[in-house]
């Protein structure tokens, strides 16, 4: 799969701004974590200056190999393994919050850590696989 260069940069910019943006309402709302999103703000700022310096020593190459097939077709499949699981996990949770044996907050973050091991997990077993 390839992705044009202005792509990527694009998307490093929104994540520059988003980042940037949540640690300006989370230190403007007295929040506890502001300084997290400024950490995660300034590496992903790097990052655009970064490919920026590169971006204008190469300037034959327009496009950048993001992923071969056989990797982007792992990543669907420990996608798909994860959204089935996080959805089977949030059913239940469901169930439990509607008879009040489990608070709301508990069923997300469960949910969240969850799937993110369960696509680790995957992404492990099929590069011994394959």
């Amino acid at each position: 799969m390839r992705l044009k260069k202005w792509m990527i940069l694009v998307g490093y910019m929104c994540s520059f701004l988003g980042f940037g943006y949540s640690c300006y309402l989370n230190f403007i709302n007295d929040g506890n974590l502001w300084f997290l999103w400024e950490i995660a703000s300034l590496v992903i700022g790097y990052q655009v200056i970064n490919f920026l310096v590169k971006k204008k020593n190469d300037k034959r190459n327009s496009s950048y190999v993001v992923a071969d097939q056989r990797v982007f077709r792992k990543i669907i499949v420990s996608l798909s393994i994860s959204y089935v699981f996080i959805l089977i996990f949030l059913l239940i949770g469901t169930i439990g919050f509607y008879n009040d044996s489990i608070s709301g907050y508990n069923i997300l973050v469960g949910a969240i850590i969850s799937s993110l091991l369960v696509f680790m997990i995957s992404q492990i077993v099929q590069r011994f696989v394959n």
